[in-house]
This record gives structure tokens, C-alpha cells and sequence, in this order.
């Protein structure tokens, strides 16, 4: 590869990933601000994402999911073969 070209990729690259990163840590770790900017929630991992209502939906940020439904804990029971 030409030193020249490669001089003019490089930095494209770099912030091409910087970019990327940026809107993923964005998307997961600010979905308020994420729907904020773009005008769309963000998808994330929510186990009732969209089917809840109220101020504790999953559609105003994952950190109100479990405040809306109530999640059935079960033990996990490690048993030796």
C-alpha cells in the first residue's frame, strides 16, 4: 500500500471507530439522550421493552423496567453430577 494513501486512510479509520463507539456507548448507557437527539428510542435489551405504560416503561430508559413490572426471581439450584 502507497504511504501516501495510507496516510490519508489511517486517520479516516481511527475516527470512523471512534464514531461508532461513540454512538454505541451513547444508544446503551444514555437512551434518554439518544432519543433525545435522533427523535427515536433506542433498542436495548429491555425484557418488556414497549409493554408496559406509565413513567416506569422501558420506553423512557431501561433503568425504569423493574419499578413497572414486577420480575419473578427464582433460586438457581447447583446440583453435582
Amino acid at each position: 500500500m502507497n504511504h501516501e494513501l495510507y496516510s490519508l486512510l489511517e486517520p479516516l479509520i481511527v475516527a470512523l471507530i471512534v464514531l461508532v463507539s461513540a454512538v454505541v456507548i451513547v444508544r446503551k448507557h444514555a437512551p434518554k439522550l439518544w432519543t433525545r437527539l435522533t427523535g427515536r428510542a433506542a433498542s436495548s435489551s429491555c425484557h418488556d421493552s414497549g409493554t408496559s405504560s406509565g413513567a416506569g416503561a422501558c420506553s423512557t430508559g431501561c433503568g425504569g423496567c423493574g419499578s413497572s413490572t414486577k420480575s419473578a426471581e427464582h433460586p438457581v439450584h447447583i446440583h453435582k453430577a
